[in-house]
């Protein structure tokens, strides 16, 4: 079974990861590597794993799609819907 591919960001004190951006199928389609989408200056997020805040800048984000399984359940970030390339 495809899962879609996404964006996620990985807290900095577990490392467990939560959905910033799930990646529509026409992104991944070609062969080329789909952008980043941006981050807001100072975006914060709350681990629901270990209750670690930190902040988060557009660098942080990792790729991860089924060739790429993470180690942890993923997560959506704080429970919000962002679509690809959402700057909220």
């Amino acid at each position: 079974m495809a899962h879609q591919a996404k964006w996620v960001l990985s807290c900095k004190s577990c490392h467990a990861e939560c959905v910033y951006a799930e990646i529509p199928s026409e992104g991944v389609a070609n062969w080329f590597f789909p952008k980043k989408p941006q981050v807001p200056d100072h975006f914060t997020h709350k681990c629901e794993n270990c209750g670690h805040g930190d902040t988060y800048g557009r660098n942080d984000l990792t790729y991860r799609d089924e060739t790429m399984p993470s180690r942890f359940e993923t997560k959506k970030c704080g429970g919000s819907d962002r679509a690809f390339g959402a700057a909220k």
